[in-house]
C-alpha cells in the first residue's frame, strides 16, 4: 500500500474507532484542510495499483536492481512489468528514470511522454520529463511540463526547485528567484527553495542574490549548518570577517563537531585579527581528527594569515604525535624554509622517505637548506646522489654548482655547469653559469658567452631572456631593455619578460605609462603573482601615486611575505604616504630576513641601504 493510502486509511480508522461518536473534547484540534485535500487527491491516484501480481513482482525486482546500480537490469524488469500492465504511469515514469540514468535521454523522454499522455495529471512524470528536457537543453518544453507539475501540486517543492534550476541554467536568475518566492508563498516557512538557489548562486559567484536568499533560508531554518557556512563564506569574501565568524559560531551551536565549520571559523577569526579565537577553533578541530590532512589544512590557514610560526608549530606537533605521513614532513620543511630556518627545514625534509612521491624535491630542498646553513659536506653528498639519480635535471645541477660555490669551490661549480651544458644545453644552465661568473667578477665574460649562444639561436625566447637578465646584472639597463623587447617580439605574452621590462622602466623612471601597461598585462597572464604586484607598486611609487603604491605592495607582500625587495619597496611607499611607523616595521622585517638569508639581498648592498633608511627616520618611528 502506498504511503498516501496509508494516510487516508489511518484517517478513516480514526473516524470509526470506538468512542468516535462520544462527546467531543473541550477543544477540537485545528484541521489543515489544504493538507487533507492533497492527501485525498494523492490517495485517489492509481500509483499503488497494479493489474497483476506478476507486474508488481517485476516492479519490486526493478527497484532492487535500481538500488544496486544495475539500471540496465532495472529496464528489463520494468519492461516485463509493463507487458502485463501497459500504460501504468508509475512504471513508465520509472522506466524513463532508468533510461535517464543510463544517459539515453531520447528513450527517457519517449517513455515519460507516454506516461503524461496516458495520465495527464500524473505529477511525477511531468517533473521527471522536465528534468530530462532540461538536461537535453530544451528549456521551453521543460518549462511547460514543470509549470504543469506546479499547477497539479502547488504545495510540492520538487517542481519549483527544478523550474528554478531551469531558469538559472537559462541565464535568468531573477526568474529563478521568482519561482522560489512562489514556493515560499505556497508553503509558508519552507526554506528549501531559498536554500537550494542561494547555494547555487553562491557557487556561481552571484554574491548579492546568494546572500539575500541564504539569509532568508537561515531565517526560516536557523539551524541549517550548510547555509550558515555558505553565508560565512560570502561575508568573508566581501571583507566582513566578524559577520563570517558570527555565522559560523551559530553553525557550531547546532553542530559543534563539524570539522569544516571549525576550520572556516578559525580562518574567519584570523581574518578578524583574533589569533586567540582562531587557536581555540583549530585546537578543537585538531582534537577531533588525527588525519594528517587536517593538520596540513590548519597549517595552510595560518600561512594564508601570514603566521608561519604557528603553521610550523601545527605541523611539527602532528609529526611529534606520530602521524606517519610524508606530506607532514615535507610541508613542515617548506614552512621552515620560507621562514629561513634552514637547519629546521633540513631536519624536516630529512623525514620524507625515499618511497614518497615528493622525495626527490625534498632531497633537493634539504641539500639547499643544509648548504645555506653552512653544512657544506652534507649538502654536497646529497646533491651528488641527486645528480647521479637525475643527471639531466638542470635544477639539480644548478643547485649542486651553487652549493659548491658556497663551499668555496667556484671553479668546480663552473666546471659542473659547463659539463651539463656540454651534455644537454638549457637556458636555465646558461643563466646559472652567467650568474656564477658575475659573482666572481667576470660579468663581461658571461655576456660574451651568452651573446655567442644567442647568435646561434636568435629567436630562442628563453636564451634572450637570460641575456637580458645578464645585462641588468651588469648595470646595462639599455641592453636589458633591448633584450626584453626582443623576447616580446618572439612571444608577446611572455609574462616574465613583460614584468621585467615594466620594472626596468620604472626603476629608470622612463615611460611609466608603458611600464604600467606591461606589468598589468603580465598580471593578466599570471594573476596574483607577488613579484608582478611589486613591479606594479613600484610603477605607482615612481609616478608619485603613493596610496596606490601602498595598496599594490601590501598585496604583493601578502602573496610573497618576507621578500626583502618587496618589504623595502613597501617601506618606501609607507614613508611617502606619511606612515613612518609602518615604514620602519617593513624595513626592520627586511633586515631580519637578510640576517637569516644574506643571499636574498637585491642588490647585494641592500642591507646597508636599509640601515641608512632606518637611521634617517625620526627617532620615534625607527624605534631607536
Amino acid at each position: 500500500m502506498s504511503p498516501t493510502r496509508l494516510i487516508v486509511s489511518a484517517l478513516l480508522v480514526t473516524l470509526v474507532a470506538p468512542g468516535a461518536f462520544a462527546a467531543p473534547p473541550p477543544r477540537r484540534p485545528r484541521v489543515d484542510r489544504e493538507a487533507m485535500r492533497e492527501a485525498m487527491d494523492a490517495g485517489a491516484t492509481d500509483e499503488g495499483h497494479f493489474s497483476s501480481s506478476a507486474s508488481y513482482s517485476n516492479y519490486l525486482q526493478s527497484r532492487l536492481l535500481h538500488h544496486a546500480g544495475d539500471h540496465r537490469g532495472a529496464v528489463d524488469a520494468l519492461r516485463l512489468a509493463l507487458a502485463t500492465d501497459d500504460g501504468h504511469p508509475l512504471l513508465l515514469t520509472r522506466l524513463g528514470e532508468e533510461y535517464a540514468r543510463l544517459g539515453d535521454l531520447d528513450k527517457a523522454e519517449r517513455e515519460l511522454r507516454r506516461a503524461v499522455d496516458r495520465s495527464p495529471a500524473y505529477y511525477p512524470a511531468h517533473v521527471l520529463l522536465g528534468r530530462v528536457l532540461l538536461e537535453a537543453g530544451r528549456f521551453t518544453r521543460a518549462r511547460m511540463h514543470l509549470r504543469r507539475a506546479v499547477a497539479l501540486k502547488p504545495r510540492e517543492p520538487e517542481a519549483y526547485l527544478v523550474l528554478a534550476q531551469l531558469h538559472l541554467e537559462a541565464g535568468a536568475p531573477d526568474e529563478a528567484v521568482k519561482v522560489v518566492e512562489s514556493l515560499a508563498v505556497a508553503l509558508p516557512g519552507e526554506a528549501s527553495g531559498y536554500r537550494r538557489l542561494g547555494l547555487a548562486l553562491a557557487e556561481r559567484g552571484d554574491a548579492t542574490r546568494a546572500e539575500r536568499l541564504l539569509t532568508e533560508a537561515s531565517t526560516r531554518d536557523p539551524g541549517d549548518v550548510e547555509v550558515l557556512a555558505a553565508l560565512a563564506k560570502l561575508y568573508e569574501d566581501s571583507g566582513r570577517p566578524t559577520e563570517a565568524e558570527d555565522a559560523l559560531a551559530r553553525a557550531l551551536q547546532r553542530d559543534p563537531d563539524s570539522q569544516e565549520v571549525l576550520l572556516a571559523a578559525g580562518r574567519a577569526a584570523l581574518k578578524a585579527g583574533s589569533a586567540v579565537r582562531a587557536r581555540a577553533y583549530f585546537d578543537r578541530l585538531l582534537s577531533l581528527s588525527t588525519e594528517p590532512e587536517t593538520a596540513v589544512r590548519v597549517a595552510f590557514s595560518y600561512l594564508a594569515a601570514r603566521q608561519p610560526s604557528a603553521a610550523a608549530q601545527v605541523l611539527d606537533q602532528a609529526r611529534a604525535a606520530g602521524q606517519d605521513e610524508p606530506r607532514l614532513a615535507y610541508y613542515s620543511g617548506l614552512v621552515h624554509e620560507r621562514m629561513r630556518r634552514f637547519p629546521e627545514a633540513a631536519a624536516a625534509f630529512g623525514g620524507v622517505p625515499e618511497s614518497s612521491d615528493v622525495f626527490s624535491d625534498a632531497r633537493l630542498r634539504r641539500a639547499r637548506s643544509l648548504s645555506l646553513a653552512g653544512e657544506h659536506p652534507r649538502a654536497l653528498a646529497l646533491l651528488r646522489a641527486a645528480l647521479q639519480a637525475e643527471p639531466e635535471d638542470p635544477e639539480v645541477r644548478t643547485q649542486y654548482a651553487r652549493a659548491l660555490e658556497r663551499g668555496g669551490a667556484p671553479a668546480r661549480a663552473e666546471a659542473v655547469l659547463k659539463e651539463g651544458l656540454a651534455g644537454k644545453p638549457s637556458a636555465a644552465l646558461y643563466d646559472a653559469l652567467a650568474a656564477t661568473l658575475h659573482r666572481q667578477g667576470r660579468g663581461a665574460e658571461a655576456l660574451a658567452l651568452l651573446r655567442e649562444v644567442v647568435a646561434r639561436a636568435p629567436r630562442d625566447e628563453e636564451l634572450l631572456y637570460v641575456l637580458g637578465a645578464a645585462h641588468e646584472r651588469q648595470g646595462d639597463v639599455d641592453g636589458a631593455l633591448a633584450r626584453m623587447r626582443a623576447v616580446l617580439e618572439v612571444d608577446p605574452d611572455h609574462a616574465a619578460a613583460l614584468n621585467f621590462l615594466g620594472y626596468l622602466l620604472a626603476q629608470a623612471g622612463r615611460d611609466l605609462d608603458e611600464a604600467e601597461r606591461k606589468v598589468l598585462r603580465a598580471l593578466e597572464l599570471r594573476p596574483e603573482t607577488g613579484a608582478y604586484l611589486d613591479s606594479l607598486g613600484w610603477v605607482y611609487f615612481r609616478r608619485g601615486e603613493y596610496l596606490r603604491a601602498v595598496e599594490a605592495l601590501e598585496r604583493a607582500s601578502s602573496l610573497s611575505p618576507d621578500e626583502p625587495v618587496i618589504l623595502e619597496h613597501l617601506g618606501d611607499a609607507y614613508q611617502r604616504a606619511s606612515r613612518s611607523g609602518d615604514a620602519a616595521g617593513a624595513w626592520r622585517r627586511a633586515l631580519e630576513v637578510l640576517a637569516l638569508d644574506p643571499e636574498s639581498a637585491e642588490p647585494p648592498g641592500q642591507r646597508a641601504v636599509l640601515e641608512r633608511k632606518l637611521k634617517a627616520l625620526p627617532t620615534r618611528a625607527s624605534g631607536r
